[in-house]
């Protein structure tokens, strides 16, 4: 019966999978990260403005550039996972599609190409940005290689869990422009906006957070923006300055380590998930 199972399920991968490389919509989304890449030096500006010894060649600018890129490449991420979920709906072919297999089949199918597309994005980002933006175009001088390739896989993660969080976006609201607008809305306004209102009244940030404060960095924006900024200002040998940079550019208060902020991101792509298949087992689509 596993093996039965196993098999549908390959079927409807490969269905899923000839469906999204028939669309232009992976690779029209590839061009901004594309632009995210040609921009790394321009990106990586911004801890200038945090750490004024840092100088224009300084190699913890090309990681804080990077790190830029991935946050922007995870909304990216996002956006193409809640095209590929409401698609179905939005063409109306969704009836066609739980006919190759059940409703949690073609939503894990869904999820597994979304993870694999937005990690793609990324490790494009990583390997064409450092090289091409910020060496060639920014004159920036390259990081280690360990350092490079822990920040790439940190982010590479980030964006596919992105991605898996955007398809359950997509099958929770099936309005294709109301997902996106929701999804990409939510990251770019409406976290900060949540985050603004739990920081409101809050003391310095090198104090004691309030209650609500502390709440900031399990937001699954701030979550795993926390994961990918943090081995910047680590490696960046700030010091004591170093959670005063670190809340800013996360937009959190009382950081916890990186590693808590993607297991909080994996949690909040756990109970999208969940939630998606549970609604969407009961949707009429009649």
């Amino acid at each position: 019966m596993a093996t039965v199972s196993l098999d549908r399920f390959r079927a409807v991968l490969t269905a899923e999978v000839r469906k999204t490389l028939s669309t232009r919509v992976w690779w029209l989304l590839f061009l901004p990260v594309l632009l995210l890449a040609l921009a790394q030096s321009l990106l990586g500006s911004i801890l200038q403005l945090l750490v004024p010894q840092a100088t224009e060649t300084s190699s913890i600018l090309m990681l804080a550039g990077l790190a830029s890129g991935l946050t922007m490449t995870a909304i990216v991420g996002a956006a193409f996972g809640t095209l590929l979920g409401t698609g179905d709906f939005r063409h109306r072919t969704v009836t066609l599609a739980y006919l190759t297999g059940s409703r949690g089949q073609v939503l894990a199918a869904k999820a597994v190409i979304a993870a694999v597309v937005a990690g793609l994005y990324a490790l494009a980002l990583v390997v064409v940005g450092p090289l091409l933006g910020g060496a060639a175009l920014g004159g920036q001088q390259l990081p280690d290689l360990g350092r490079l390739a822990g920040l790439g896989a940190i982010g590479i993660l980030v964006c596919a869990l992105w991605g898996v969080l955007g398809v359950a976006v997509g099958t929770l609201v099936t309005n294709q422009a109301g997902a996106i607008a929701l999804t990409v809305g939510y990251l770019l306004i409406g976290e900060n906006l949540i985050a603004g209102a739990l920081r409101a009244g809050d003391g310095s940030s090198l104090g004691d957070p309030s209650v609500f404060a502390r709440l900031t960095p399990f937001l699954p924006g701030n979550a795993g923006d926390l994961a990918v900024w943090e081995p910047v200002v680590s490696s960046a040998g700030l010091g004591a300055q170093s959670r005063f940079v670190l809340e800013f550019l996360a937009g959190v208060s009382a950081p916890p380590p990186g590693w808590v902020g993607l297991l909080v991101l994996a949690a909040w792509t756990a109970a999208g998930i969940a939630l998606a298949a549970v609604v969407g087992a009961r949707r009429d689509i009649t």
